[in-house]
């Protein structure tokens, strides 16, 4: 995001404004066009998450319908995120066939990148654990304990029956 100084633009001509944009740029340094806000998430915002799966489960084991709201996140945000459509969140990553390690580094970089760039809603694939073994949904539980342990999501739940059902998370992340 490139922060703009703002000019007075009086009603006037079209030409006169573009001297006055032309000047200011003119005059512009790099600093101008920096962003201190939009670099990426404070250290804080950022959490390591461990790879172990038993110490997953111990943050979340549940392999049906996910639902996640923030401590101080009100409830109507949540309701709103359960009625918006997976087709109508364009910022989507698939996580089939991932290892456990693997799902948390793509989500961590996904996450990061999302956040950094003001997007605020996802959509994160990552099945139902049919084909697993077991049919323990490893990738499911680690996406859910993730997003529980991660300090820029706002909401998450699962995606309705006819939008991919538990195998889709759909998450808001904070603003």
């Amino acid at each position: 995001m490139i922060k703009v100084h703002s000019i007075a633009l009086s009603p006037m001509k079209k030409d006169k404004r573009i001297k006055e944009l032309d000047e200011w740029l003119k005059n512009s340094t790099n600093e101008d066009f920096s962003s201190e806000d939009n670099i990426a998430p404070k250290e804080d915002e950022i959490e390591i998450f461990d790879y172990d799966f038993d110490q997953i489960l111990l943050i979340d084991n549940n392999y049906g319908k996910f639902e996640y709201r923030r401590n101080g996140v009100q409830e109507y945000i949540l309701n709103k995120l359960k009625k918006k459509k997976v087709s109508d969140i364009l910022n989507t990553i698939d996580l089939h066939g991932e290892t456990v390690k693997d799902a948390i580094n793509r989500l961590n970089d996904f996450f990061i990148n999302s956040y950094s760039n003001d997007v605020e809603y996802l959509n994160v694939i990552c099945g139902k654990g049919i084909n697993s073994v077991n049919k323990i949904p490893k990738i499911k539980i680690t996406t859910q304990a993730y997003i529980k342990r991660s300090k820029i999501v706002n909401a998450a739940c699962s995606a309705s029956d006819r939008d991919g059902g538990v195998g889709v998370i759909k998450v808001k992340l904070k603003n």
